[in-house]
């Protein structure tokens, strides 16, 4: 038996076990959350390839597009059925009475005046199959026109897909190359910083050397943080285009290919792009379709003969039935729709026509494209390459200078203009390359071969 002052004594031990265990448990947790988000961070690595096909996967737009390629599928599917054999299974019970003067206008005197209450039994399939409507072959046609519109669409949003990618990813690499040129740069400002205060002590230099050399290396640090932010947001938004996890950590293995000036592996983009842009592919699709739907409208004025039939037990009772069947062939010729036929005629014609127009100026905006798309490239190469002479002129400035006023022939005012050059020179060589990019990226894309240019 325990004693009051062991109950004390038991009670503190005992919370004191219980809060352990508590601390154990919320340590054991907070291991296994760690190692999940340590595994769950797992870095990827890109390339702007890779990036596309990941795209093309995962992109919400393009699995929109997908489902509405399922629709036309199914659009055609409903289409067929039309033209196929319809069977149905009937059957129903019903108890019949009637006024023998109502159904027959007269009164027989052999025949009651009221027939009934009798019970009705029928039971049994019935069909209908069309032999003759081209109205209905007219629409299964144009239904199969749609669908391969349809899917011209869904290569056209494949096409975008990866024209935003490629865009979205040299933003991120030109922000990348940017905070590389900012990082040289305030490496370069420290040094010019250490340089004019070893001047100062050895009275080559003035107080004003040193304090603009320091507000030089204020402003290179300041470029470099906004070089940071635009690869934070540019990475946000190629996040958003891949639909990769917020927690995903990305590695550009390609970063000195935003470098390169690769050229385009199209002899003629535009006899490539009036050849194969989904865009027109789809347009031509649906001037097809519009045009057999033109056909199917004046295709309703024709005679339409179908078949149909049925046959059931029938009886009073299921016990007392006879097979019984009703097999019938008929022919449908509209005579007067109160202009019904000719409006939808003339609607057709008209949703023809202006198929034929939307593709005719599709075509023409594509043909501008390509045009502005390769005048567009040609400019940027030579953007590229006046940018790579200025950065290597806007160097050799800052050598020089440095090597001035390390002399003591002038002030550092000299290496902060070159400093300044240079910083123009690194954004303009880094624009261009950027411009070169972009412009490869969307005359691939006028041309219709985005998807062939940057994919596996």
């Amino acid at each position: 038996m325990l004693t009051r002052t062991a109950i004390r004594t038991a009670q503190p031990l005992t919370t004191l076990s219980t809060a352990a265990g508590v601390l154990i448990l919320m340590l054991c947790m907070q291991v296994q959350v760690s190692a999940a988000q340590d595994a769950g961070a797992q870095s990827q690595t890109l390339t702007v390839t890779s990036a596309v096909d990941l795209a093309l996967q995962q992109n919400l737009d393009l699995q929109i597009a997908n489902l509405e390629t399922s629709m036309s599928q199914q659009d055609r599917a409903a289409a067929r059925a039309e033209l196929l054999p319809h069977a149905e299974l009937d059957a129903n019970d019903a108890v019949v009475r009637y006024n023998t003067r109502a159904q027959l206008g007269i009164q027989p005197a052999i025949i009651p005046h009221a027939v009934g209450p009798y019970q009705v039994v029928h039971a049994g399939p019935a069909f209908s199959t069309p032999i003759f409507d081209l109205t209905l072959i007219r629409q299964y046609q144009a239904s199969g026109h749609r669908l391969l519109a349809a899917r011209a669409d869904e290569q056209a949003v494949r096409e975008e897909t990866v024209l935003l990618t490629v865009s979205e990813y040299m933003a991120h690499l030109r922000a990348l190359a940017a905070i590389s040129a900012a990082q040289s740069r305030v490496e370069l400002a420290q040094r010019l910083v250490a340089q004019a205060e070893d001047l100062l002590k050895d009275g080559v230099a003035t107080r004003i050397d040193v304090s603009r050399a320091q507000v030089r290396l204020s402003e290179e640090q300041q470029r470099l943080i906004d070089a940071q932010r635009d690869a934070e947001t540019t990475l946000f938004a190629l996040e958003r285009i891949l639909s990769l996890p917020a927690n995903q950590q990305i590695e550009f293995a390609d970063q000195q290919d935003f470098f390169s000036t690769p050229s385009l592996g199209f002899s003629d983009p535009l006899a490539t792009a009036l050849n194969q842009r989904p865009e027109l592919n789809a347009l031509s699709e649906r001037v097809k379709a519009s045009q057999l739907a033109h056909k199917a409208a004046v295709d309703e004025s024709l005679p339409k003969l179908t078949f149909e039939g049925s046959w059931n037990e029938q009886g009073e009772t299921f016990a007392q039935s006879t097979p019984g069947y009703d097999y019938s062939v008929g022919v449908k010729i509209p005579i007067f729709t109160g202009g019904r036929l000719r409006a939808e005629r003339r609607k057709t014609a008209l949703v023809e026509q202006q198929a034929e127009k939307k593709l005719a100026h599709e075509r023409n905006v594509v043909t501008e494209q390509v045009r502005d798309g390769r005048v567009e490239l040609q400019a940027a190469l030579h953007q590229v390459e006046l940018g790579r002479q200025q950065v290597k002129l806007a160097n050799e400035e800052v050598t020089l200078s440095l090597g001035r006023f390390q002399s003591g022939v002038t002030d550092n005012i000299e290496v902060t203009a070159a400093q300044d050059s240079l910083a123009r020179a690194n954004d303009s060589e880094i624009g261009a390359l950027f411009r070169y990019n972009i412009a490869r990226a969307q005359l691939a894309w006028a041309a219709g071969g985005a998807e062939q240019t940057f994919s596996h």
